[in-house]
């Protein structure tokens, strides 16, 4: 992602995160499990119960981003080798008996896998469009092009992320 759209993104994502869900802290994790760019978020519900909002920007380059939600029951961010969790969301949840968890918030509403497109990838097939998508972008159309993606993102958290996350909890105790 462009350093750009990626920084508008993680302030903007954070504040959101701040006004609409305050119970979901920034953490600062460090874990060859996070990659460069996340920013994580975390619920303690117990001193080994965590629920975990996770703010992903593309790994590729790319001007997209997705949210990864889960869970640890060891009291970490967690420590999965293959994200998203191989254990696909089932209508029986039967992936809540896993000790940590964690899934692209769109696979809560779709099998398809959606990211947010802040801007769409473009090959560059001249010298003229190679430089057009080097030039530095402003703060303000960066903010221009994030800010709906991060709504978007914010509202399906709300819509589907948390209620889930509520469910797994519920089931816990």
């Amino acid at each position: 992602m462009r350093k750009e759209y990626g920084k508008a993104l993680r302030h903007y994502f954070t504040k959101k995160m701040e006004e609409r869900r305050p119970e979901f802290k920034a953490e600062k994790v460090k874990s060859v499990f996070v990659w460069p760019g996340q920013r994580a978020f975390c619920q303690v519900i117990s001193d080994s119960l965590k629920c975990w909002i996770v703010l992903s920007p593309s790994p590729k380059d790319y001007d997209e981003f997705t949210v990864l939600i889960g869970w640890s029951t060891l009291g970490r961010y967690p420590e999965l080798t293959v994200i998203p969790s191989p254990i696909p969301l089932s209508p029986d949840r039967a992936e809540f008996s896993q000790a940590e968890y964690l899934a692209r918030l769109p696979q809560l509403w779709t099998e398809k896998d959606v990211w947010w497109v802040v801007k769409a990838f473009e090959p560059s097939l001249t010298i003229e469009q190679m430089t057009a998508n080097l030039a530095p972008i402003s703060k303000m159309v960066a903010e221009e092009r994030v800010i709906p993606c991060v709504e978007d993102a914010i509202k399906k958290i709300l819509d589907f992320g948390i209620p889930y996350l509520s469910e797994f909890v519920k089931s816990r105790f």
